[in-house]
């Protein structure tokens, strides 16, 4: 039994067991994708199972009932298919894109692996996450991200990296994974999306008969959301630059904000026009990778500054970056320059919906945060309400002193932090 509602093109449906299902038809492609959707990931974990979220995601394509992983992946790839998942803070995805008239099997093998999946091979893909972790920790770049969540919010699972770390992912166990896998994956839980060109009455038929018979179970309940930690963390490491992250308290996903740090994180470091990319990359030659970042949480939220520099730049680099995080305080922006990264923004949003994928994720996110899909006018409703004044209030409230951390992996050329200029 299923309820239907519509939403910006798109149809929800919800079955009595708890499980939503979000369709989106689309004609004139001849592609489909499919997402299961799991509102869980590392900030579901417990300290002891760091990690656990994202190796249980690997232990799905070991096998099934009725199934090997070569039997699997012919399925999709034999019939031109690609078939993926990812991990991350609060949720995981198992998804495939196939051409329209093989859709039916990209639903049944997702179906095969989020039911009936029998964790095989636990030592072989244990040590494939190990050497994983390995290769982020030897990408100063990506590695430095990790390293100024867990310093931002420190003792919290929303800190922790979502593959977790050696010693954690060393020690999980084969009845941690199946519990971590009964604990979170109920119906109540799970959100299936499909968009692309496909029989919408045929696929609904289908997911109904593949999830409709798994029972419900109540879903655990979040724990208190994180504390914001200020200061600075160096890393010596014998490397060619000093890579750093400045972090910032951000708004929560849910909270009006988010479309002005939108704006504030596009402006400073958005893209090639944006002031810090024009002044330490464009003016003074310092770095070549400078830009902002930004990351919505449930509970939390969090912006920040990256670079990349040679030792010996690192001092000027920072002194700039703060230079130009009090210009946005203590100046209100053009509203030329306001126009400009606003269009920006609605770019890329717009742009991105030709995507399948993006439509796909875009309706499971919107029913798994807001319990609703969220038109795109009214996106560009709230990018468009953004003034001035509400870039200068937010950047006030956001870049004070006691709110900034920073973490540096590197040599930082002996550079003194003990005042940061904010």
């Amino acid at each position: 039994m299923t309820q239907g509602t519509f939403s910006d093109g798109a149809s929800v449906h919800h079955f009595s067991n708890g499980l939503t299902v979000c369709l989106e038809r689309l004609p004139y492609l001849h592609s489909v994708t499919a997402g299961v959707w799991i509102k869980c990931g590392s900030a579901s974990e417990q300290p002891q199972e760091a990690g656990l979220a994202h190796f249980l995601e690997h232990l799905f394509f070991k096998g099934t009932a009725t199934r090997s992983t070569r039997q699997i992946m012919e399925a999709i790839e034999g019939r031109g298919g690609q078939l993926n998942a990812f991990t991350s803070r609060e949720h995981t995805c198992l998804h495939v894109k196939m051409l329209s008239r093989h859709i039916h099997t990209g639903i049944e093998i997702l179906a095969d692996l989020a039911k009936n999946s029998l964790f095989n091979d636990l030592e072989k893909e244990r040590n494939v996450v190990l050497e994983e972790i390995a290769t982020i920790e030897d990408t100063p770049d990506e590695y430095i991200h990790d390293l100024i969540t867990e310093y931002h919010w420190p003792d919290h699972p929303l800190g922790r990296p979502v593959f977790g770390g050696t010693e954690s992912v060393s020690n999980l166990t084969l009845e941690q994974v199946r519990n971590f896998y009964e604990a979170w994956y109920t119906p109540e839980n799970m959100f299936v999306s499909v968009a692309g060109n496909f029989d919408e009455a045929a696929v609904l038929d289908q997911i109904r008969a593949e999830f409709a018979g798994l029972p419900s179970r109540a879903v655990p309940v979040p724990g208190a959301p994180p504390r914001f930690r200020g200061g600075v963390q160096v890393l010596d490491r014998d490397i060619a630059q000093a890579h750093f992250c400045l972090g910032f308290p951000g708004p929560a996903l849910g909270l009006p904000d988010r479309y002005v740090c939108d704006l504030v994180s596009s402006i400073l470091g958005g893209g090639s026009t944006s002031r810090l990319f024009e002044r330490i990359r464009e003016d003074e030659g310092l770095a070549y990778a400078v830009y902002t970042f930004h990351a919505f949480h449930v509970a939390a939220g969090m912006m920040g500054v990256y670079a990349g520099v040679a030792p010996q730049n690192f001092g000027r680099t920072i002194e700039l970056v703060f230079e130009e995080l009090r210009r946005i305080r203590d100046h209100a922006v053009s509203a030329e320059e306001l126009d400009m990264n606003r269009e920006q923004i609605k770019g890329n949003l717009l742009m991105a919906m030709e995507n399948t994928a993006t439509r796909m994720s875009r309706m499971a996110k919107c029913m798994m945060y807001y319990g609703r899909i969220i038109p795109v006018e009214e996106v560009i409703a709230n990018v468009d309400a953004v003034t001035p004044k509400l870039i200068q209030e937010y950047a006030r409230r956001a870049f004070t002193p006691e709110q900034c951390a920073l973490v540096v992996l590197g040599p930082t050329n002996g550079y003194p932090l003990e005042n940061l200029p904010l």
